[in-house]
């Protein structure tokens, strides 16, 4: 691939600019280092005090092509920002381990949760916080690091890493890339200085057309960018239970036949459309119930009062087995999955699933996941965080789109009436994700080309 001169004068600006931002910087950065225990976390890692690490051994340049032994003392630095990333990346660290496996893998993280959840996910591999974008730690964290080359899951462009990186002569391959429309309009307005950062990179893989499309026209250069998919789409298994699903149905007193439609995900200002489209359901449906799974913890109390000013019962999860439901239908209470990591247990009990985050303006939640137990899948107007799985789970008639509770109570009713409608959904849902799923063998393959 063409290399790009190492843009000295792109790192006098960019450190220029971060020197004089640093007045205000430094003090609120110490003011959350005081408030807030994320940021006092390891902190020294952050200024680039991560673990050092052995100088590599030579690579024996001796050995037979056959013996394939390209790896040998190599360390590979694979970065992944938080949670999301790290779940993209499931699939893909252990991929590249059975590829290359002389090769040493570490992992780095921006945020705590991310490190939590990748602590969990890859419990052998050294981890640490990535360093701030400070000429100083970019450095020192390199020195100590000793990388190979660094791979970086759906990237964040940090000038000074990229820019410094490529002087250092370590290759970076950002994978499982995507450029937002937002992202596209700000890059734009510092254009210049975004080409010099994507040139640095030694490959890209981008997650679908679009985001080729969106940093060409940023002036990536087109040899750099492949298009290698979605690797969240690989760690998406299609299965007809998930283990755990009938202790909470139990739990929760669901009767095994009886209709139940989950929105998964959701976000202030759908409760409510939810709630209003469930009533009128119930005309049509009786034994319809409904549970409603909010995004974040810090929504669930306003779920909960949505559902009381709704006059609805409320069973909330979080409460546990052998709770009495509070309002005026104990019998058939609306559920709370007031929970965290129980939503594709709520999904597998599911004859509909609504996707959250859709009727406002957010973009949608994960599709695939209830994709995958073979729901059909109803939606809002606003899946933008999803331009290529939507579109092809629409066309492929696996997924409706609702513009409010008129049009939420039309589609519910229907599928629920409409036995063959549903399950013909599911299927089509299953098809759609076998048909996007292989990034992670592609990404893999990009990297191996990358390091010869």
């Amino acid at each position: 691939m063409k290399r790009e001169p190492l843009h000295l004068g792109w790192l006098l600006v960019v450190n220029a600019v971060y020197s004089v931002a640093a007045v205000v910087a430094v003090p609120l950065y110490i003011v959350l280092m005081a408030t807030r225990r994320k940021y006092r976390h390891r902190p020294w890692q952050r200024w680039g005090f991560v673990p050092k690490f052995t100088k590599r051994p030579r690579r024996d340049h001796s050995a037979a092509p056959q013996d394939d032994n390209r790896a040998a003392g190599m360390r590979l630095w694979v970065h992944a920002i938080s949670v999301g990333e790290v779940e993209a990346a499931r699939t893909f660290v252990p991929a590249l381990a059975e590829a290359m496996p002389e090769a040493e893998i570490v992992l780095s993280t921006t945020t705590m949760t991310g490190r939590q959840r990748a602590a969990k996910l890859f419990p052998n591999r050294p981890l640490f916080y990535f360093p701030l974008d400070l000429a100083p730690c970019v450095l020192l964290a390199l020195a100590r690091v000793r990388p190979t080359a660094v791979i970086q899951v759906e990237s964040e462009w940090w000038p000074n890493f990229f820019l410094l990186a490529r002087l250092w002569r370590v290759p970076v391959v950002a994978v499982n890339v995507r450029i937002t429309e937002k992202s596209r309009r700000g890059y734009a307005r510092i254009r210049g200085l975004m080409r010099a950062v994507f040139n640095s990179t030694a490959a890209i893989g981008v997650q679908a057309e679009v985001y080729r499309e969106r940093l060409r026209a940023l002036g990536a250069e087109a040899d750099r960018i492949r298009v290698t998919g979605q690797m969240k789409h690989d760690a998406v298994a299609p299965a007809d239970t998930v283990a755990g699903a009938e202790d909470l149905a139990r739990e929760a007193g669901l009767v095994a036949g009886q209709p139940v439609l989950v929105a998964g995900s959701t976000a202030p200002g759908e409760d409510d459309v939810l709630l209003a489209a469930y009533g009128e359901a119930r005309r049509a449906v009786p034994d319809l119930r409904l549970v409603i799974v909010p995004r974040r913890p810090e929504n669930f109390d306003a779920a909960a009062e949505a559902i009381r000013r709704a006059g609805a019962g409320l069973l909330r999860r979080s409460l546990g087995p052998g709770v009495v439901p509070e309002g005026p239908d104990p019998r058939s209470p609306v559920i709370l999955g007031d929970t965290m990591g129980e939503l594709m247990k709520w999904y597998a009990l599911a004859d509909i699933v609504f996707i959250g985050r859709s009727l406002v303006p957010l973009g949608g939640s994960n599709p695939m996941e209830p994709g995958s137990l073979a729901r059909p899948l109803l939606w809002g107007p606003h899946m933008f965080n999803f331009p290529i799985e939507a579109p092809a789970l629409l066309a492929a008639g696996a997924a409706r789109e609702v513009s409010g509770a008129a049009d939420l109570v039309a589609a519910v009713v229907d599928l629920l009436t409409r036995g063959d409608r549903r399950r013909q959904m599911g299927a089509a849902a299953r098809q759609v994700i076998r048909s996007m799923q292989g990034a992670t063998d592609r990404n893999v393959a990009l990297v191996r080309e990358v390091l010869g």
